[in-house]
């Protein structure tokens, strides 16, 4: 079957005519019929519709992979919290072997207490140096991406181990000067956790990881774009600034996505409430994480900056930094108002 798409292709954005055997893909002059994407790829999950990879069964976890697949995804890495090590493996144990999950994303607890966020403050330590009861967590064969701060005593050591086993290491809950990242670079870490999120921010006279992370073009940065945790001024430095293939966005969704909002929920045992695109600390209002999947982020990004950088940033640039086949497993076809019409699985 042969059908005629707005599709970012080998010739770049434009219209393409798809031939679904294959597919095969070839540019044309002709009005498309929708918007052809590939699936979306989100590195960076907490959870969603009440359920958290931290407390999930192994049959939860294949319902939460068919709630997400019906909002258009094709992989993502169940991301922890900071918790110790039993309660990590005890999580990671109940990941399915699921073609949607793509590994999972240890974020912390190699993380600066100055930048927490909601990761529970009383688990962060310093990364390990030698034997540790992390190990087994840490050269577990579906590890893929890290998050830490830098800055911490042993971090570098670590950044350089976990790089040459390749695994992507990310600089995030980090209150790392401009020089401090940049040596977490030179040692491997070569991506940033939620950009602007729970980092030292950007200062004329010490830019910081911030500052870091928009001036070095070899690093990959993720950005959660509900507009709330990134507005769409700073989205707009971010992605001035950076090279076309690493600005990613992630949701940092939770088990808040899809519930009502005012709902008040447990989450990683803090009292938080539901808001309509974000979960907050009930103590204070801080946020706690997102309530929006990639197919709400790829909205917000199409409304605000097009639709190829849309479809780079929740479909192309995640694949790549991970190292994965650039060809997609899965193609979304989308109708004007970015429903989703259709979801093909390549031959």
């Amino acid at each position: 079957m042969t059908r005629v798409y707005d599709f970012l292709g080998p010739e770049g954005f434009g219209t393409y005519e798809v031939v679904w055997d294959g597919p095969t893909f070839r540019k044309v002059s002709a009005p498309p019929k929708a918007l052809l994407i590939p699936g979306f790829v989100d590195i960076h999950i907490h959870g969603a519709f009440g359920f958290d990879f931290m407390s999930a069964t192994m049959s939860e976890m294949a319902i939460l992979c068919d709630r997400l697949e019906a909002e258009g995804y094709e992989t993502f890495l169940p991301t922890t919290v900071t918790s110790s090590p039993s309660v990590v493996s005890k999580a990671i144990s109940n990941l399915p072997d699921h073609p949607m999950i793509g590994g999972f994303h240890l974020e912390g607890p190699f993380l600066s207490p100055d930048y927490p966020g909601a990761q529970p403050p009383s688990e962060i330590v310093d990364p390990p140096i030698g034997d540790s009861e992390w190990d087994a967590i840490l050269n577990d064969p579906r590890l893929r991406l890290v998050t830490l701060a830098p800055e911490r005593p042993h971090a570098l050591d670590l950044i350089s181990r976990l790089m040459k086993r390749g695994v992507l290491v990310s600089m995030g809950h980090t209150n790392a000067t401009f020089d401090e990242a940049r040596r977490g670079f030179e040692f491997g870490a070569s991506h940033t956790t939620h950009t602007f999120n729970a980092m030292r921010p950007l200062h004329h006279r010490e830019a910081g990881a911030v500052g870091y992370a928009l001036s070095t073009d070899g690093l990959s940065t993720e950005l959660i774009y509900d507009r709330i945790h990134v507005v769409e001024e700073a989205a707009r430095l971010l992605i001035r600034s950076k090279p076309i293939d690493k600005v990613l966005a992630v949701s940092d969704s939770t088990m808040a996505t899809g519930l009502s909002a005012g709902k008040k929920i447990k989450m990683w045992g803090l009292d938080c409430i539901v808001g309509r695109k974000e979960v907050r600390l009930a103590d204070g209002g801080a946020l706690a994480g997102s309530a929006i999947t990639l197919l709400d982020a790829f909205r917000n990004l199409h409304e605000d900056f097009g639709a190829e950088t849309a479809i780079r940033a929740c479909c192309v640039n995640p694949r790549l930094s991970m190292g994965w086949p650039a060809a997609p497993r899965v193609y979304l076809e989308l109708d004007k108002r970015l429903e989703i019409v259709e979801r093909r699985v390549a031959r």
